[in-house]
């Protein structure tokens, strides 16, 4: 139980059974009402709720009495639609910053973000489908992808290397006149666009003053070094932990480590229905905690992390964790063991000889890697990562080879690591209850 006032839990609990149509249905489907979760252990007896719960049961039925989606500081969201229909969820803007600062206090580099009556200026650059703006045409305009909260939606194909240069050019003008306090960027999206500024001949508009943020996707090392080489370190980098749904969920620190929310969250790691020892693979359950819209219940996120009993050298006393990828991107070996995204991304490294990968399993023992090479390529550094590919994998059947392009996903997102074995149903269900 990674939150120690389990009575927040067991008011939160309460709250959504006398507030929300789906989550009383959910408890008496398992014969409980909140007067039966008396205890930890007994939380674990509510069966998990998962995505399309939410998805089929809104905004009636997960939105508590008293609000609607009319009501004051309801800001509406979506999901970039990766796993079939887009999931459409709502928070309370209040809580939403709230969330957000109490994940980035654990980076002080960050601190800038917060200057009292700063109207934050945000530049956003990611897959379209992560916003509610059309940013995909090339003839839409600043104003039209101008959000609520003041955050610039920069224009981008759905098909993230084949955007133009006129489009590439449009963002990196716009980036220039907003002069935004926060970059917040899909990691690999913006790899690709500090590669497109270099070919045309272009610099960063500046390289001090304001700060990078990355979140949708896996931070891969490849992308993190073409974004620090670029920037250097005047410049604040750092990734994000968030979902769509809930909003920022952990930080990283100065010292590299991902720390997760436990103010605005109750968390749970699952191993095989039980709580995870430390550097188990592990299943994140989220509980809000106060939230008085659409509050999530045991929401069982897909997403695989180890948890970490070592304090973090930053000496911020918040829960440290890896990150290791979606259950959905993991990799199956023949002895139906697994190699996680990010442990995937540990053994590639920084790999300064290439600018972009991807690692297909698409069958039982069939591994196809592929990546855009750059100038620093040799034959050795390939036929050298070949090697241990086929080690971690523990299969011959791993192909390694270069490529021009790489098609995003149906939300436009790139994946670093995709899996049909993963996909498949006996499989999901070993790692998460999604």
């Amino acid at each position: 139980m990674m939150n120690s006032n389990f009575k927040q839990v067991q008011e939160e609990i309460t709250y959504s059974y006398e507030n929300t149509v789906f989550f009383k249905k959910h408890m008496e489907q398992a014969g409980l009402v909140p007067e039966d979760i008396v205890e930890p252990n007994d939380f674990l007896r509510i069966p998990p709720t998962v995505k399309k719960n939410y998805r089929q049961n809104f905004p009636a039925g997960v939105i508590a009495s008293g609000y609607n989606l009319k009501s004051p500081h309801v800001m509406r969201f979506q999901s970039s639609g990766t796993e079939g229909d887009r999931l459409v969820s709502v928070v309370l803007s209040y809580d939403l910053a709230r969330r957000q600062a109490s994940c980035i206090s654990v980076n002080p580099k960050f601190s800038s973000l917060w200057k009292p009556g700063l109207k934050l200026r945000t530049c956003r650059f990611a897959a379209p489908n992560c916003s509610d703006v059309e940013c995909a045409n090339p003839n839409s305009t600043m104003d039209s992808r101008m959000l609520p909260d003041g955050t610039l939606v920069l224009p981008v194909y759905h098909d993230l290397l084949t955007t133009p240069d006129r489009m590439i050019n449009m963002a990196l003008d716009e980036i220039e006149e907003y002069d935004p306090h926060l970059l917040f960027v899909d990691p690999t999206h913006f790899a690709f666009l500090i590669r497109a500024m270099k070919k045309l001949g272009r610099t960063p508009h500046k390289k001090s003053g304001f700060c990078i943020m990355s979140g949708y996707t896996l931070c891969t090392q490849v992308a993190r070094r073409q974004i620090k080489e670029c920037f250097g370190e005047e410049v604040a980098f750092a990734d994000m932990l968030g979902m769509s749904e809930l909003g920022y969920l952990g930080f990283e620190c100065p010292h590299g480590k991902q720390h997760m929310n436990t103010e605005d969250y109750h968390l749970e790691f699952i191993h095989n229905g039980r709580a995870a020892q430390p550097g188990e693979l592990a299943e994140l359950l989220i509980t809000t905690l106060d939230d008085k819209l659409s509050p999530h219940i045991r929401y069982a996120t897909g997403d695989m992390f180890r948890l970490s009993d070592e304090p973090c050298s930053c000496g911020d006393p918040t829960p440290v964790v890896r990150a290791e990828g979606r259950v959905k991107n993991a990799l199956w070996r023949l002895d139906n063991t697994v190699v996680t995204p990010k442990e995937l991304d540990e053994l590639i490294g920084p790999a300064p000889w290439m600018d972009m990968y991807q690692m297909n399993q698409t069958d039982d023992d069939q591994f196809n890697f592929q990546y855009l090479k750059n100038e620093n390529w040799t034959q050795q550094a390939e036929d050298d990562l070949l090697a241990r590919l086929k080690d971690t994998l523990r299969s011959n059947n791993v192909s390694c080879s270069p490529t021009e392009y790489f098609p995003a996903d149906r939300g436009g997102k790139f994946i670093s690591c995709v899996s049909s074995v993963a996909m498949r149903e006996d499989k999901r269900r070993l790692l998460s209850w999604v």
